[in-house]
């Protein structure tokens, strides 16, 4: 009895699993054919279009292919003879814009394409036309360019720039040409490079960017491929090459002393010394005032010096010693150093005598005639009672009684 519910059960599912296959069948034998499949790409302004279709019978006739605008005007025409194979296969047609389209605007635009028999009538009956439209943005082969490298350098170095081609649709890697130029406002533009994409899509630009040019600007790659051209750019800051270490003889100053300031100037690229440059020494007092000035140039070794007497009445407090490389512009090298301008009284100390030792009592008087030397130290202390350490030893020696005799005489 087992036995049979088996079969039973395994029975309908082999039934239902049968009805299953053969409706997804019908389904697919229903549906109707794929749309033809395009693929185009933009190169020196005109339109490679690669059209494939599926023909019921082979014959010749006249191929029209039209780039549209949104509102179904028409920006460029191409049409010719070609001839249609029975089944699968595809046409190249080339499509030459009226006016010049950017490449960034041809993407926003439609192709439409049509196809006529010249006998549209045959034994098998009337053939229908092939035809269709699409988007460009969908089938348009466009290269992507991928950048890997810094963003700052100094003015004057090298770069190293690693560029990456690929499509942006299938992301293959693409062959081609790549070419580097630096945009400067109000100036024409300098190449920087020019070279070939390797198997892989990639290069490594190397060069070095102009002497003495600092700021923020634009770094242009423009790129030609067998799918198109295109061309990006990425902002890059250059800044000054020099480093200036700006130092003072001591951290604080009292009113009526003299700030002895110096600066070394050398460059960051190579660390050598920066020779005959202009460097402008700067004071501001605590309330931003403008006290002192000076320019002076580098000498063969990169330092240039300055000084600055303080007024016996001066504002106290922090003071900013400023040198700058470079005059007034945004873009000019500057070093900062803080220092303290205040009164300040030195710490109160008292001088005391101290006697050598003399049978473990200090001996404190001395009488004339004594030639012995005797040591005496010269000790100081602080008024808070500390000890100074710069005491010192020193050594002492009565005179004769004669000499002061002589010396009373005289």
């Amino acid at each position: 009895m087992i036995i049979r519910r088996s079969d039973s059960a395994s029975s309908s599912l082999r039934l239902f699993v049968c009805i299953l296959i053969s409706f997804v069948a019908v389904v697919l034998c229903s549906s109707p054919a794929p749309a033809q499949q395009l693929a185009a790409t933009y190169a020196h302004g005109e339109l490679s279009v690669t059209i494939h279709y599926h023909s019921e019978r082979a014959g010749s006739g006249k191929l029209i292919a039209e780039i549209l605008d949104p509102e179904d005007r028409t920006l460029g025409r191409a049409e010719r003879t070609v001839d249609a194979t029975q089944g699968d296969g595809s046409w190249e047609q080339t499509i030459v814009p009226t006016l010049p389209i950017r490449f960034e605007e041809i993407v926003w635009q439609r192709i439409r394409y049509r196809f006529e028999y010249d006998d549209r009538k045959s034994a098998t009956g009337e053939a229908s036309d092939i035809e269709g439209i699409e988007s460009i943005s969908r089938i348009l082969h466009r290269p992507v360019v991928h950048i890997l490298g810094q963003t700052e350098y100094i003015a004057g170095s090298s770069a190293a720039i690693r560029v990456i081609v690929s499509d942006a649709n299938d992301h293959a890697a693409e062959t081609g040409s790549l070419r580097i130029e630096l945009l400067i406002p109000n100036q024409a533009s300098r190449p920087l490079f020019s070279g070939s994409l390797n198997r892989r899509g990639t290069l490594k630009a190397g060069f070095r960017f102009p002497e003495g040019l600092t700021g923020k600007f634009d770094l242009r790659f423009v790129v030609d491929t067998p799918i198109g051209s295109t061309e990006t750019t990425q902002s890059v800051e250059l800044h000054e090459k020099a480093s200036i270490l700006l130092t003072s003889e001591k951290p604080i100053y009292q009113p009526g002393q003299t700030i002895h300031a110096r600066a070394l100037a050398l460059n960051r690229a190579d660390h050598k010394a920066i020779a005959d440059r202009k460097l402008e020494f700067e004071v501001e007092d605590s309330r931003d005032n403008k006290v002192f000035r000076k320019s002076t140039l580098t000498d063969n070794f990169g330092i240039a010096s300055a000084e600055f007497s303080l007024a016996d009445e001066v504002n106290l407090g922090t003071y900013h010693l400023r040198v700058r490389m470079g005059g007034d512009s945004a873009e000019s090298t500057t070093a900062e150093l803080a220092l303290n301008v205040e009164r300040f009284v030195l710490p109160k100390f008292k001088v005391a005598v101290e006697f050598a030792q003399k049978n473990g009592k200090p001996q404190r008087d001395y009488r004339p005639g004594d030639q012995s030397a005797h040591d005496l130290r010269l000790a100081t202390k602080y008024a808070m009672g500390k000890e100074n350490p710069w005491s010192m030893p020193t050594r002492v020696g009565m005179p004769a009684p004669s000499s002061l005799r002589s010396h009373s005489a005289a």
